[in-house]
């Protein structure tokens, strides 16, 4: 097992007042801890905020300045920078706008933890089929987008390392076809057919015949497993330009997104983040839960 205490370690080779991370959707929950957690751990010289809203996004970087300010003087997370910028995922211009940013105040982005996300309540009374493509094009299709916005950033990063947050309703095991379940975790699986099977899902949703044809129940969780196989595909297609690839499960926490039902504080949920953002020799193509490597196919 990885302890969280791992999780403060750096690689030694990098500068860490040279070094910056991006965290989508962190203005609270599981977002705002992980910000928090790695403008603390010393590692960063600046850390950013990518939020949808303003506002929010300006307060939780007052909130995080708080805590830092709180430290001692001596520690070397009191000289982190926070910052926030504006992100809605899924919207072409606002990743562009990001990225030009980004390029123009410091040329690279060494860490970045696609956090952002979307989910329809239980009792929300759009029909699933309606679910559907908001649920893809947020979670799945505007983190590739980003995420393939910002690559060239992150292949000049120090110790560069993408972080995905994904899920257990993510599971490979949602899939009842045998043979779609092996497709979708082939080592040879490219971006390109992972893109055109969420496609193929979201047509069967739309006209009723998905679970005929072997694929899981939940909008959601197929966004999910997509990006935790879209992790497996950066990390195999990334590993010669240096950049580290991993993805986590939070676990059922207690945010707005589960209406407060979790029962894990999101502060716990966030080292599993934090975890392989952070620690010394992470490896890659790796999904983490409960602070250490989960084996995705056979959960």
């Amino acid at each position: 097992m990885i302890p969280p205490a791992a999780a403060v370690l750096a690689a030694q080779t990098a500068s860490a007042a040279s070094r910056i991370a991006l965290v989508t959707g962190a203005n609270k929950g599981i977002g705002f801890y992980i910000a928090l957690q790695l403008a603390m751990s010393g590692l960063f010289g600046r850390v950013i905020l990518g939020c949808r809203d303003a506002t929010r996004g300006e307060a939780a970087v007052s909130q995080i300045e708080s805590h830092l300010s709180a430290m001692k003087p001596q520690s070397s997370a009191s000289s982190t920078c926070v910052s926030f910028l504006p992100l809605t995922l899924g919207e072409t211009q606002s990743h562009r706008a990001l990225r030009e940013t980004l390029e123009e105040q410091y040329g690279k982005l060494d860490v970045l933890v696609n956090n952002a996300a979307m989910a329809f309540k239980g009792a929300d009374p759009t029909p699933h089929e309606e679910q559907c493509k908001p649920t893809l094009d947020v979670n799945f299709r505007g983190t590739v987008v980003l995420t393939e916005e910002l690559l060239p950033l992150i292949r000049r990063g120090d110790d560069a390392r993408i972080v995905n947050v994904a899920s257990m309703a993510g599971r490979l095991s949602q899939i009842v076809s045998t043979d779609l379940r092996s497709k979708l975790s082939s080592p040879d699986l490219s971006m390109s057919s992972l893109q055109e099977y969420v496609d193929q899902y979201e047509k069967d949703v739309v006209d009723g015949t998905y679970r005929q044809k072997g694929w899981g129940g939940s909008n959601y969780g197929m966004s999910k497993l997509a990006v935790i196989a879209a992790t497996r595909v950066w990390a195999r297609d990334e590993a010669a330009n240096g950049v580290k690839v991993n993805c986590c499960c939070p676990g059922y926490c207690d945010t707005d997104m589960t209406s407060h039902k979790g029962p894990r504080p999101p502060e716990e949920g966030a080292k599993n983040a934090v975890i392989p953002a952070t620690m010394e020799n992470v490896p890659t193509g790796q999904f983490f839960q409960n602070y250490e490597i989960s084996d995705w196919l056979t959960s």
